[in-house]
């Protein structure tokens, strides 16, 4: 059977890329008496499928993947058996079976809740939040392989409101076909007034991860009992 975990991820252990981080989770399955399922050929690997990568040093309380185990297993009991395996840091929150031919982790992610936390001075204003709204376009420019490209942050951006003085919250696109990331997000932002990114530092902290369900809602990944 097909399971989904969410975990957190914090301190230290935000450093950690996305591989390490692949390695990190299939060590400590190795290290319980869970049977996870493994692929077939010449290099057999455990059956595990990641949400999103989350970038190094940004912290999150919304993480998940999908990994398939023996149809015999207890998932009532597997979100301790893993917790007892995780470093300081990580921790398991919850676990939940997923429907026959439900689509995987990576495939679901339609868009996530970050929160922005400015360190020290803040650019964050009603005004600033008042330009964003009355405005067609907030754009800045993407270089990729193939050239320059001015990208308009609205036609990604879900929910945007400021909490405190220093604290941003927004949903954004998080598919693969539009994924935005926060940096961008802040950048395109103060670009309406003229205003230096690397000036204002922050911190990122993802919220949570969603997925479309099939009246097109956002829901997160873990919330799979609507079929």
């Amino acid at each position: 059977m097909k399971v989904r975990f969410k975990f957190s991820k914090h301190g230290v252990l935000k450093y950690i890329g996305h591989l390490d981080l692949m390695r990190y989770f299939q060590k400590a399955f190795r290290r319980t008496d869970i049977e996870v399922l493994y692929s077939k050929g010449f290099s057999p690997h455990m059956i595990m499928s990641f949400a999103q990568p989350l970038g190094v040093g940004v912290e999150s309380d919304g993480e998940y993947f999908d990994v398939e185990v023996d149809d015999n297993e207890d998932i009532s009991l597997m979100v301790d058996k893993l917790n007892a395996q995780m470093a300081e840091g990580v921790v398991i929150l919850d676990v939940v079976k997923l429907p026959e031919k439900f689509t995987n982790a990576m495939a679901s992610v339609a868009a996530a809740d970050y929160e922005l936390n400015f360190y020290k001075d803040s650019p964050l204003s009603e005004d600033l939040l008042n330009k964003y709204n009355s405005a067609d376009a907030v754009t800045f420019v993407k270089t990729t392989k193939t050239g320059e490209h001015i990208i308009n942050v609205k036609e990604f951006v879900f929910d945007i409101c400021i909490k405190d003085s220093a604290t941003l919250f927004v949903k954004v696109d998080a598919s693969s076909a539009g994924n935005l990331k926060p940096v961008n997000l802040v950048q395109a932002l103060l670009n309406l007034e003229g205003k230096a990114p690397e000036a204002y530092p922050f911190h990122i902290l993802r919220k949570d991860t969603y997925m479309r369900d099939p009246e097109g809602n956002l829901v997160p990944l873990n919330k799979v009992d609507y079929e």
